[in-house]
This record gives structure tokens, C-alpha cells and sequence, in this order.
């Protein structure tokens, strides 16, 4: 009696079923992103090709769109792995159509249509409204660091960024020289040319990392300088003192020049009356002149300085401080707090979820506040769904403390929205602070929440956005694979495009018969 086993024989030859829609189930992954990629505009991305048969032949877009769609779907997002997946995934070799893409192919065609792929998200967020999939019933907006690709150790101060671009523009005026230096020699056949061709190799390297770190030093210093501009909320505070304190000096100054003129006319008029009287010299000393009165020049002074403090106001000079940092691997990007504890290099990502966790919109912002996303969120949700077509009016806005501020409340003061005022999970339960204890411009706010209809509609904030990072999170990770705010914002909007793409998928298997 021997083993009972199942027969592998792996010498057998097999043999694939001739028809490629046999070789997958239709249920399976592969057949719903090809249909979706065949329900989406594809105009765009065909723009970027010619039209006239001529050059070499390329990959149509729509199968390295529904190639990229899949294995971001899984998980799978480097381009080598996707290359590796044209290999031994058999969903990437029907959509290829038995072809091996290769990694230099996926990476250009990203990077080539960015654009193309923002606006794809548009296109699925209409699909989805389409099929009734997209309720605004409430809607909450949060944020969560994402780590950039940098490194911590890669953050320089200022002073560090302009030794290095001196060192660097130093380097290359040697480089310059010597190159020349070296010219001169080659044409006396003072070098031999196998040691020629070596020498201006290695200088065309060592000139191509040298201006690349320049740059990428001056990219950094230009952020620095941008991330001291203060807010627009911080210069119109300004502003508007600085133009307080221009117009107390204006009226200062005018107070004292009429009042030294009425002083001048009244000499004058005594002195003709007096010289009508046969009267000399009985007026006294007559006044000093206007414009050497010492009041006047002092509040003329005061009012250039008014007048110049009004113009830095309006046009701020940002000033790094010392401890300011940047960094030269990814310069838009800036230390978080991480939500572990210490900090992290990366950014700071916004989302806004609607029920089921779809997302509305995605954005990333260089600043580790909550505080000042929140007015640029709603106005991208609202943007967002009128370009996907969905007319619905969002009823609830949802935000925890981290968005409270009266500018904010100020600019959506049409908007049903609800924002917490203190760091809590339920912020109306337990015994309202008193009202002057809140801020004038939040006490609105205070009572808005307090109300019943208010706790009930709040209560649903957490459960409406923290598993739309979650799921996030856990089908591509918290690490970015690309630099730059413009391919990074590409890269975000994939995801996102992506991670409601397979909400659809699920609505649509949920109902098939």
C-alpha cells in the first residue's frame, strides 16, 4: 500500500487554452480594470502620439494604462516589479497581450503623461457617481504624514546650502580651467588619446553630479525662503494694522501742517494790518516756515516710516531662521511629526472621504498643520465633483480640532461644517465650557456642535475617514516613490484613482446576479 497523492507531473507538457478570455476567470481583476480603462477618455493620453504612422512603434496607451491600474491594484507599483510581473502574472500577460513590457517603458509613460493621470481620476470619481456609488450625505476631511523619498539625514540649513553651492560653482570654474588646460595639451599630443577619452568621460560624470547637487542646493534655498513667507491670513493681519498705523500718521500730520498754517496766515494777516497802521515790527518773530517745523518733519518722518512698514507688509521679505532646514534629496518635502513619536521626512497628506470611504479628493502639503488645508480641500472636493458631474450638495463637513481657526470658520461660513473645537472624540459630550472661554469667532461653532443634530452628525467623522487611510496605507504603504511636488501630486491621484477604482470593482461584484 503505497502514498495516496494527487498525480504533478511536472514533465507533462501543457498546453493554454487558445482563447485568452479561457485562461482567467471573468470575475477576475485583469477583465474589470480592461473595462474600465475601455470606459474612460483616453484622448489624452493619445494627444501625446503621433499621428501620421512614422517613427517607432509604441505601446498603445490604453494597454500600459490598464497594466499600470492593475499592478498599483495589487500592490505592485516599482516598475521593475511591473516588468517582472508581464513575466509570471498571468492577468498582465492578457492585458499586454503576451508581451513583456519593460521597466524603462512604465517609468516613461508615468512620467510622460502626469497630466493625463491627474485628470483620471476625475474620470473614475464620474463613474463611480454614475452608479449612484457617491453619497455626500457627510463628508470629513483629515490629514496623515507620508514619507517622502528622503532621508532625514539629507536636511541642510541655509548657511550649509550656500557653502555648498560656493564649493560647487568653485569646483566647476576649476573644472573649466583644467578642461581647458587639458584641451591645450591634447592639441600639442602632449596626452595620449586612450587617456584622453578617460579623462573627459569622468569629467562629463563628475560635471553631471556637481550640477545636479547645485540645483538641487538652490531648489532647496528657494524653499526655505518660501515656507518663511508668512500666510495670507499673517499678511493681511499685517496689512491691515500697517495701513491702521499709515492712516493715524496721515492724520497726524495733517492736524499739525493745518495747524501751523492757520499760524502763518494769522501772522501774515496781523503784519498787513499792523503796516496798514503806520504799526513796524509789533507782530514779534514770525512763525518758521512750513516745511522746516520740527513737529512737521518729525510726523513726516514718522509717515515715511509708516509708509515703508505698509510696503513690507504688503511684500514680505522672508528670512529664514537658523534652525531652518531643507532637503537636497526631495526639496518639497519637510520633517513631519510622525505619528509614532519623533519625526519623519515627507509630507503631509490630505484626504476627504464620503461614505464607503471614496475619496473626493487627495492633495499633499509641504506644512505639518492641518490648520491651513482645510479652506484648499473643501475648494478641491467642490471642484472635483462638479467635473465628475455629481450635483449632489455635500450636507455635513466633518474635521477634528486640528482645523479649528476663526479664519477658517470665516471663509466657510456658508458651508454646513462642523469642526471641533478641542482635542476630543465625541467634542459636544460632557459639560459645554462656558462661553467666554471660547474664541468670539468660534463660539458659532460651540453651539453648532453642542446640539444634538451636531453630536450625531460628528459621531460619524472617524468612522468616515480613518479607515480611508487605512486602506490606503495598507494596499501601498506610506512611502512615495517619486520627488518633486509635480510627480508627486501625479502619484498621489494614482493611488487614489486606483483605490477607488477597486471600491467600484467591489460595488459591482457585490450586485452582479
Amino acid at each position: 500500500m503505497g502514498f495516496n497523492f494527487i498525480a504533478c507531473d511536472l514533465d507533462r507538457a501543457f498546453l493554454l487554452p487558445q482563447d485568452v478570455r479561457e485562461w482567467l476567470p471573468p470575475e477576475h481583476l485583469c477583465w474589470k480594470v480592461l473595462d474600465a480603462v475601455g470606459e474612460v477618455d483616453l484622448s489624452a493620453f493619445m494627444a501625446g502620439y503621433r499621428s501620421d504612422g512614422q517613427g517607432r512603434a509604441a505601446y498603445p496607451p490604453g494597454v500600459l494604462l490598464a497594466l499600470v491600474l492593475y499592478c498599483y491594484s495589487k500592490g505592485v507599483r516599482a516598475s521593475r516589479r511591473i516588468e517582472q510581473a508581464c513575466l509570471d502574472d498571468v492577468g498582465c500577460r492578457i492585458i499586454t497581450g503576451n508581451r513583456r513590457v519593460d521597466h524603462a517603458t512604465v517609468a516613461r509613460f508615468i512620467r510622460r503623461h502626469r497630466l493625463s493621470l491627474k485628470a483620471l481620476f476625475v474620470q473614475v470619481l464620474a463613474l463611480c457617481g454614475q452608479r449612484g456609488l457617491v453619497d455626500l450625505s457627510a463628508v470629513a476631511v483629515d490629514g496623515s504624514p507620508m514619507e517622502a523619498n528622503a532621508g532625514r539625514e539629507s536636511n541642510r540649513s541655509l548657511e550649509r546650502l550656500e557653502a555648498i553651492i560656493r564649493d560647487g560653482e568653485a569646483e566647476l570654474d576649476q573644472m573649466v580651467q583644467d578642461a581647458l588646460a587639458h584641451a591645450r595639451a591634447a592639441e600639442t599630443d602632449e596626452v595620449p588619446a586612450p587617456v584622453e577619452r578617460q579623462a573627459a568621460d569622468t569629467s562629463l560624470g563628475q560635471l553631471s553630479r556637481l550640477s545636479d547637487r547645485i540645483l538641487r542646493a538652490r531648489a532647496a534655498m528657494e524653499q526655505l525662503h518660501q515656507r518663511a513667507l508668512p500666510s495670507a491670513g499673517e499678511i493681511k493681519i499685517k496689512v491691515e494694522a500697517a495701513e491702521r498705523i499709515v492712516a493715524r500718521a496721515e492724520k497726524r500730520l495733517g492736524t499739525e501742517m493745518a495747524a501751523h498754517q492757520a499760524r502763518l496766515n494769522e501772522y501774515a494777516e496781523r503784519t498787513v494790518q499792523d503796516r496798514a497802521a503806520g504799526h513796524r515790527a509789533a507782530n514779534g518773530r514770525p512763525p518758521v516756515a512750513l516745511d522746516v517745523k520740527t513737529v512737521i518733519v518729525r510726523q513726516r518722518a514718522r509717515l515715511a516710516t509708516a509708509r515703508a512698514g505698509l510696503e513690507r507688509a504688503r511684500n514680505p521679505r522672508p528670512v529664514p531662521s537658523p534652525a531652518a532646514r531643507a532637503s537636497l534629496s526631495d526639496p518639497d518635502s519637510s520633517l513631519m511629526p510622525h505619528k509614532r513619536g519623533g519625526y519623519l521626512q515627507g509630507f503631509n497628506l490630505q484626504i476627504v472621504c464620503a461614505r464607503g470611504q471614496f475619496l473626493l479628493a487627495i492633495e499633499l502639503q509641504d506644512n505639518p498643520s492641518d490648520m491651513t488645508a482645510l479652506v484648499p480641500m473643501v475648494g478641491r472636493t467642490q471642484e472635483n465633483c462638479r467635473s465628475a458631474g455629481i450635483t449632489d450638495e455635500v450636507r455635513a463637513w466633518l474635521a477634528d480640532s486640528g482645523y479649528a481657526s476663526t479664519s477658517n470658520f470665516e471663509a466657510l461660513a456658508g458651508l454646513p461644517l462642523l469642526v471641533a473645537l478641542k482635542n476630543d472624540t465625541h467634542p459636544g459630550d460632557g459639560e459645554p465650557p462656558p462661553s467666554e472661554a471660547i474664541p468670539a469667532g468660534q463660539r458659532d461653532m460651540a453651539a453648532r456642535l453642542a446640539s444634538p443634530t451636531g453630536q450625531s452628525l460628528y459621531k460619524q467623522r472617524a468612522a468616515l475617514v480613518e479607515p480611508g487611510f487605512a486602506q490606503l496605507f495598507q494596499r501601498f504603504g506610506r512611502q512615495l516613490h517619486y520627488r518633486g511636488t509635480d510627480a508627486v501630486d501625479a502619484e498621489i491621484k494614482l493611488l487614489d484613482t486606483v483605490h477607488n477604482l477597486n471600491k467600484l470593482f467591489r460595488q459591482q461584484t457585490k450586485h452582479s446576479p
